[in-house]
């Protein structure tokens, strides 16, 4: 005769029992601990010119507008010299350099920044690059032209960053559209890395202009930091969403004092063409 042992089934359902009746509920009272951040976007260039440096502060909801780092003190300067920029319109947070201010290869600079009682700052040298190589345009199906070629993305040994403006505002046939409808502003990029985000990024706007359409193309020579910097933001911006995303991160920075954003130098290369029929 086989015993088999019985177990009461009060005693599977007592542990559930005392395991709800200490359950309590809590609210936390959570403060949110969040501090405005600087934010720097500045760039000087070999280029004759006014350069601007653009400060801001950060912000927490999505698509909203960054504010607007105004009454700053910025100083911009080599082993010689110093030059204070001037925040040109008031209240804007653009701080201007003198006119035809120009910077030089090989040269460090240093940006410092008062804002807020705090102090921060950045070092930043021009590396050489190559000669400029104009875009490549070809006519389409639809009679228009698109641009098919602006750089090889992969250069490990002399990176580079370009800025492509097109304007078809003085096209015939093409005056009574708002010229903000006949212009357009291209980036692309050639860095010292060749990542799957960007090989198989999200596809970008196509961009068609007709013939007469003007082509203003500037490149910028990068150094190592700075390329990093751009790598680091464009996986989290344009190489996003594809198949190949990476984590979420802070970008690099060469500011000091928690401020975010870069402080670039740049040796500048531009050319100017018309698009023919």
């Amino acid at each position: 005769m086989k015993l088999r042992n019985k177990i009461n089934p009060l005693l599977l359902i007592l542990p559930l029992l005392l395991i709800s009746g200490c359950e309590e509920r809590i609210d936390w009272l959570l403060k949110p601990d969040y501090q405005s951040v600087l934010v720097v976007d500045g760039m000087i260039t070999s280029e004759a010119r006014q350069h601007t440096i653009r400060l801001t502060t950060s912000y927490t909801q999505l698509n909203s507008e960054p504010g607007k780092a105004s009454g700053a003190q910025v100083i911009i300067s080599d082993k010689d010299s110093s030059w204070t920029l001037t925040e040109f319109p008031v209240n804007s947070g653009l701080y201007r350099t003198k006119p035809f201010f120009a910077a030089k290869l090989n040269v460090q600079y240093t940006l410092f920044i008062s804002y807020q009682s705090q102090v921060y700052s950045a070092k930043a040298t021009m590396v050489k690059g190559n000669p400029l190589v104009p875009v490549h345009y070809q006519k389409k199906n639809n009679g228009l032209f698109q641009i098919n070629w602006i750089a090889n993305p992969y250069n490990p040994r002399k990176p580079a960053m370009f800025t492509i403006f097109l304007d078809w505002s003085g096209v015939p046939g093409y005056s009574d559209i708002p010229p903000d409808s006949c212009r357009a502003l291209i980036k692309a990029y050639s860095l010292p890395t060749l990542d799957v985000s960007e090989v198989l990024a999200p596809e970008a706007e196509k961009v068609f202009f007709p013939a007469g359409t003007v082509i203003t193309e500037l490149k910028y020579s990068l150094s190592d930091e700075y390329a990093a910097f751009l790598r680091a933001m464009l996986l989290e911006t344009s190489w996003s969403g594809g198949f190949f995303d990476t984590a979420p991160a802070n970008l690099p920075t060469n500011l000091s004092g928690g401020a975010l954003g870069f402080f670039a130098v740049c040796e500048e290369h531009s050319v100017r063409i018309i698009v023919k029929p």
